[in-house]
């Protein structure tokens, strides 16, 4: 039998990085996070890579999920955090083409959209192949700021989000 130990560092104020122990298909892993707070939400930024529904496993038995963005402000915030792709709770998943939150909003409903916007060709959600149901955030030189539709079973980190 294993014992496992959350260990946690106040890295700035608002700030903290902890080694967060989860056993995932009977097997222990610890995921480096960074808890951050801002405007009322507590994020938890993964250093590890799962799928987008093992993620959001992960996230919910935190008490969280993945992360729900609602304004520039929260989109500017998480970009400003990240410098790879990341998870968000956005999927298409049970509606082709009717891209919903995991609090079963609609990017109607929330009234921001953030997808990237090819010059040539078609922008995104493209579902490439016709199987890109899950949506990333990207932070890089060539893409800055912008969600893209990519297959659910890749392994990307992630973007827990709890109110608090």
């Amino acid at each position: 039998m294993y014992v496992c130990v959350c260990v946690c560092v106040c890295v700035v104020s608002l700030s903290t990085l902890c080694l967060t122990p989860t056993i995932y298909n009977g097997f222990t892993y610890f995921f480096l996070t960074l808890l951050t707070s801002f405007h009322g939400k507590l994020y938890f930024f993964s250093c590890n890579e799962l799928s987008w529904s093992s993620s959001r496993a992960f996230c919910v038995s935190k008490g969280a999920d993945l992360v729900t963005i609602t304004s520039l402000t929260e989109q500017n915030f998480l970009v400003s955090k990240i410098k790879a792709w990341h998870w968000i709770g956005l999927n298409d998943l049970e509606t082709e083409g009717r891209w919903v939150w995991v609090n079963n909003q609609t990017l109607n409903e929330t009234g921001v959209q953030f997808w990237y916007k090819r010059e040539s060709g078609k922008s995104e959600p493209d579902n490439w192949k016709e199987a890109e149901n899950c949506a990333i955030m990207k932070n890089d030189l060539n893409y800055l700021e912008s969600w893209f539709d990519v297959f659910c079973k890749y392994r990307m980190k992630f973007i827990c989000e709890k109110k608090y």
